[in-house]
Parts: structure tokens; sequence; C-alpha cells
């Protein structure tokens, strides 16, 4: 394999013509299609080697994984595991919509926002393909669909990012309250309850999460907290629950974002073919 030159390029090369646009589209056109195929190659690696059942995978796929070097391809196993998903995603925007060429150019590029969009995917096929077009809300998580509020632009675009996704899924999953108005007199703090900052520790070297706390955690706590106040608050002009989860997750994006090793821009492409 000849060896790749790093040098700026001058001259004719970078001069404004139809030869440097079409450069530059293939460039973009090939890199957007090499990440689609490396999601769907992670995701048929996973489907053979993770046991269902145990949600493990084999200790085979295990030893390889980091006698291989994969480790330093893709991180640990829980950033495989987010490759693996984006792969579904790609699969079933290819092959299970009405029109893949269309809501393929619609997908983001980056490893994160996939993986979120993977979790509406797994939520209901149903409200994926209305994410597609709108940016659905409910008031509660009872609304039946008729009842959704659906606003432009689309929740999955080619610019949604990882943080914007999360939040939409965390208030989807979690409907906040209607807001506050300034007469209420719910104002004489009562419980205080705080949380490690090691949530915000990553590896600065792999981007891999440290610490003894994760996003996922806090969240889960954080529903547990809501459902016991929803149905053990005596009198709901007595008390008020007040969270701070979006600048909790606003804040932990900004830092995995600062030390992750491949961040990538958002591409263009135009080359479309069959995800299976």
């Amino acid at each position: 394999m000849p060896k790749q030159s790093y040098k700026i390029p001058t001259g004719n090369r970078v001069t404004i013509s139809k030869n440097l646009e079409q450069e530059i589209k293939k460039r973009f056109e090939n890199d957007r299609e090499n990440r689609f195929q490396l999601f769907l190659l992670s995701s048929g690696i996973r489907n053979k080697y993770l046991n269902k059942k145990t949600n493990k995978y084999s200790d085979d796929f295990l030893k390889w994984y980091k006698t291989s070097g994969m480790v330093d391809l893709f991180g640990l196993i829980p950033n495989f595991t987010k490759y693996s998903s984006s792969g579904d995603v790609i699969h079933y925007v290819g092959n299970h919509t009405s029109d893949p060429e269309k809501y393929l150019k619609k997908l983001p590029l980056s490893v994160g926002s996939l993986y979120e969009i993977s979790m509406i995917l797994k939520m209901s096929k149903d409200l994926f393909k209305v994410c597609l077009h709108f940016t659905p809300t409910r008031k509660s998580v009872d609304d039946p669909k008729h009842e959704w509020v659906t606003k432009r632009p689309s929740l999955i675009n080619k610019n949604s990012s990882e943080l914007k996704i999360r939040i939409w899924r965390r208030k989807w999953e979690n409907p906040p309250p209607p807001k506050v108005k300034r007469t209420d007199k719910r104002t004489l703090p009562f419980v205080t309850i705080t949380c490690s900052g090691e949530l915000f520790d990553f590896d600065k070297k792999t981007g891999d999460k440290t610490g003894v706390l994760d996003l996922d955690e806090v969240e889960s706590f954080f529903t547990k907290l809501t459902k016991f106040f929803k149905k053990e608050a005596p009198d709901k002009l007595q008390f008020r629950l007040d969270d701070h989860m979006e600048n909790l997750t606003e804040g932990y994006y900004k830092r995995k974002e600062r030390v992750d090793p491949g961040n990538k821009v958002n591409k263009k492409s135009k080359t479309v073919q069959r995800y299976k």
C-alpha cells in the first residue's frame, strides 16, 4: 500500500473548479459510506457473539477484542455496543422505511447521536418514524398518539446532537411538569439530593467513562424519584420537585466531547446502497 502524503495541498488542486468540487463531495461521500458500513459490520459481530439471554459476549469474542487491537479502535466494550446499535439504525432505515435514500441522508454520522436514535427505535418503531418527520412532545406518558404535539424540524436530522436527543428522550419518557407560576408558594427548601462529581469523569486519553457514576444511573434514579413523588405527594399544592437534569446532561456531554478522540463533524453524502 503506497504511503499517504500528509502535506497541505497547493496550486491547481485547491483552485476553485469542478475537479475541486468533485473531490470534496467524493471524500464526504466515501467517509459517510465507510462509517455506515463499519456500523453495520459492528452490529453483525454483536449479533453473532452476544448471548441474548445473558446479554454477555462470548469468551472467544472478549479475548479476540482485547488481543486484536479492537480496544484501540472502538474503545471499551460499551463503546463498541454503541457502534453496533448505530448499525441497527442504518439497517432499519435502509430496509424498512418508505424512502431509504431520503431518510439515510437525514441521519447524523456521530456514534453518540446514532446510539441515542437507536434507543428511540427500541422504544417504538412507530415513534421512530414520527421522529423522522417531527419533534413530538407529550404531557403524560399515557397520552394517546393523537394527542402528541408534533412540530418541525424533525428530531432525527443530520445535525442532531447526542445531547439534544438524550434530553428529548428523557423528557419523552418522563414529561416535565407545567411551568411554575409566579404565585406558587412552594418555595421553602425542604430536601437536597446531590450526586457524585465523578459523573463528569472521563479518561482523557481514550474518552472512556470513568468514575463511580454514569448518566444512565442518574436518569434511572431520577425516574424513580419522580414516580415516587407523583404517587406519594400528599397534595400537589404542598410540595414541588425541582431538578437540574438538563444542566447535568449538558455538563456531561460537554466534558465527554472535550476528550472524545473520535469526535467527528457531520458530513454529507449522495451515495445510498442497500443496508442489510
